[in-house]
């Protein structure tokens, strides 16, 4: 098997599609076994350890092609709502032009600066320049048990996609909590209530939609105390407990919570999730604050600008039991133009679990 025939199985096993030029012994498209077919194109890169050593450049390269392909994708389909996504080159930087308006003077930015940490400042250019920082994770790869076929290589790919794309969202959630942080956001776009309010959130919608439809971008932990939403509330019986009427609530907010446990809208306004995670094992610690949702316009001028840099890089590490731990890193920036065209609501019901790197530089 060909290099390029094999790069065209990772893509399509990590894609979870069936390529309609492979097939084997007479197999139909619908028989193929795209896994198990990427498998046994491995063994002949990587039948055993030391062929494995020899040949994993080869590997990477494809796992590089493949992720460099799908990662920039899943991040445009996310964030297109309310972001404006570019992908460059090595070395080169993205150019991103601010619209002009009543609003121009009100402008500012916030941008990575030194350790990772955002800072804010105004805008007196028409663009400005966002360059990228590294972000990445690993993975281990058991190399027995990849031979033997348990484990796939195209499920080390999707761990590694899943966790640059989630990285992604790590960072925008951070740019936007350094952005709201600045003193002259008025109070129109701050809301914070201890458990959710609907009424407090369509206080933010109506400000939001002055400037565009709008998404509400929050981590699973406050979507989740969102609730199904109420159409006629409880005060609208005159005294419910004595009735034990408990209001009436959208079919399809209890339809969506039963299947996901979550709802996916909220007055019209599409919930777009922050993908969490946590910082180490004990898993009582996350990088995404589950306090607090945003209120971004979208179809006007996007607030988020993101840039996606140059090639995946992997290096890999041999642990005496000869698995290897893979690690990957992309370069990526993120930027927040705000003109007082979004809101923030903190739930404070919500265990506060956040962890900050920066806060004790």
């Amino acid at each position: 098997m060909t290099h390029e025939e094999l790069k065209q199985l990772a893509l399509h096993a990590a894609k979870g599609t069936v390529p309609a030029n492979f097939t084997a012994q007479g197999e139909s498209a619908a028989d193929y076994d795209v896994n198990a077919a990427f498998v046994d194109g491995l063994r002949e890169l990587a039948g055993s350890v030391n062929q494995f050593m020899k040949n994993r450049y080869d590997i990477y390269d494809i796992m590089v092609q493949t992720i460099d392909e799908i990662m920039p994708k899943n991040v445009i389909s996310a964030l297109s709502p309310f972001a404006e996504v570019r992908v460059v080159g090595q070395g080169e930087k993205a150019i991103f032009k601010k619209s002009k308006g009543k609003q121009r003077a009100k402008k500012f930015l916030t941008q990575v600066g030194l350790s990772g940490v955002y800072e804010t400042f105004r805008l007196d250019n028409e663009t400005f320049e966002l360059a990228g920082h590294a972000v990445g994770g690993g993975a281990t790869i058991d190399f027995e048990r990849l031979l033997d076929g348990a484990e796939s290589l195209a499920e080390v790919m999707d761990i590694v996609t899943t966790g640059l794309t989630d990285a992604v969202f790590v960072e925008v959630s951070k740019a936007l909590r350094a952005a709201y942080d600045v003193n002259d956001v008025p109070e129109a776009n701050r809301k914070s209530t201890n458990g959710f309010q609907a009424d407090e959130m369509v206080k933010l919608l109506s400000v939001v939609r002055a400037y565009g439809s709008p998404v509400i971008f929050a981590p699973p932990e406050f979507v989740a105390a969102m609730g199904a939403d109420a159409i006629v509330p409880i005060t609208a019986y005159g005294n419910p407990a004595s009735a034990g009427i408990q209001g009436v609530y959208s079919p399809d907010d209890i339809e969506a919570i039963h299947k996901t446990g979550y709802i996916n809208i909220f007055r019209g306004a599409p919930i777009v999730q922050i993908a969490q995670s946590f910082v180490d094992e004990n898993n009582d610690k996350t990088y995404v604050d589950p306090q607090l949702a945003y209120v971004l316009p979208s179809g006007n001028e996007k607030v988020v600008k993101v840039v996606l840099e140059g090639d995946t890089q992997i290096n890999d590490f041999k642990n005496r039991d000869n698995s290897l731990e893979v690690y990957a890193y992309k370069k990526m920036g993120c930027a927040i133009l705000t003109y007082y065209n979004w809101g923030i609501y903190k739930n404070t019901g919500i265990a506060q679990t956040y962890y900050n790197p920066y806060e004790n530089l």
